[in-house]
């Protein structure tokens, strides 16, 4: 009799803990996101290819998310919408900005990378054929710190040409801008993202180099606040399993991708799309991985130039662990190669 009641027992206080579990993993699931909402600062294929891919594709819905893409122009703006919590995930040009608000004790960090490599085409004036003609001469460049900026002088550094002193990079300003500066002949050469290169190529303006092919440092990552990250996390591995997927299709197949970016709302002409590809699709990371070495160049920078400070380390900056989950169920499932 005493051992059936502590059998009983025994089973009772097995079945109390499997009910725990059970309440607690519905409870979780509970909080977790239905609907996220994602930051862009640019509608251009080259940054928003994969995410749109994941929307036509169905990725996003596979993974029981509902996405709610928005716009807002410049990476500090994006960054102020993803602090406030009015977005969940931020897709951002350039590490600069979550570098420097690191710097600054805000708890963001780069969960994936979209593209490690810079996306931007050197095209120079019709006067200038090669980059040993720009020795002395004016280069024109988004601004003071931007991006395009920090990518030109490195990409100089590497070529042993010193950029405060064999060359002169000057703020001209947006795209059209520089532009016209370069058909005006007022600056040697500038950086243009792959769709506008394409069309100054069509013009008979020489590319100088494609920064692609030499530069491996990411320009287009994905952040999100440490608290989305704790709070959600299901949520947020599911984000980027779609994304991850999104990327798989991007890479490694061109009409269907580029066909996909059309259905979900990209524009352009068929022709510049095409060619553009070209340029910046060797860029895409297989998997949303972060090039380390390539966010400490741009640490390094930044450090150099006083805008950060030395105690900054990347492990403050990456935050990878929710990605690696990701990556590994992927690979469980035979959507990822090994």
């Amino acid at each position: 009799m005493k051992r059936a009641i502590g059998k009983i027992v025994v089973l009772a206080a097995v079945l109390f803990v499997i009910a725990s579990f059970v309440q607690k993993l519905t409870e979780a699931e509970a909080q977790e996101k239905k609907t996220v909402r994602v930051v862009f600062v640019s509608h251009t294929w080259t940054s928003s290819l994969p995410f749109r891919i994941a929307i036509a594709k169905g990725y996003f819905k596979s993974q029981g998310l509902t996405v709610e893409p928005i716009f807002i122009r410049g990476g500090p703006a994006a960054v102020a919408a993803l602090i406030s919590g009015d977005v969940d995930f931020a897709s951002i040009g350039g590490a600069q900005a979550v570098i420097r608000s690191r710097a600054r004790n805000l708890d963001i960090s780069i969960i994936g990378s979209i593209s490690n490599r810079v996306n931007y085409v050197i095209v120079g004036n019709k006067n200038t054929k090669t980059i040993e003609d720009l020795k002395g001469k004016i280069i024109g460049v988004t601004g003071a710190g931007a991006f395009s900026d920090f990518a030109t002088r490195v990409f100089f550094k590497n070529r042993n040409i010193d950029p405060d002193r064999d060359v002169i990079l000057r703020a001209i300003g947006t795209t059209p801008v520089r532009a016209a500066a370069l058909e005006n002949g007022l600056i040697a050469a500038a950086p243009f993202s792959p769709e506008d290169a394409v069309f100054l190529l069509s013009k008979g303006y020489p590319a100088l180099v494609n920064l692609s092919e030499t530069l491996t440092i990411p320009q287009a990552v994905i952040a999100a606040r440490g608290d989305t990250l704790d709070k959600y996390p299901e949520t947020s591995k599911r984000f980027l399993k779609a994304q991850i997927m999104g990327m798989q299709l991007a890479r490694n197949n061109k009409s269907e991708a580029i066909k996909a970016g059309f259905e979900a709302g990209l524009k352009g002409d068929m022709e510049t799309v095409s060619k553009a590809y070209d340029l910046y699709s060797r860029g895409f990371t297989t998997d949303l991985s972060v090039s380390s070495d390539g966010i400490k160049v741009m640490l390094d920078e930044d450090v150099r130039m006083g805008l950060v400070d030395r105690s900054l380390t990347l492990d403050k900056i990456i935050e990878e662990r929710l990605l690696k989950i990701a990556q590994q169920e992927l690979r469980k499932e035979g959507k990822l190669g090994l």
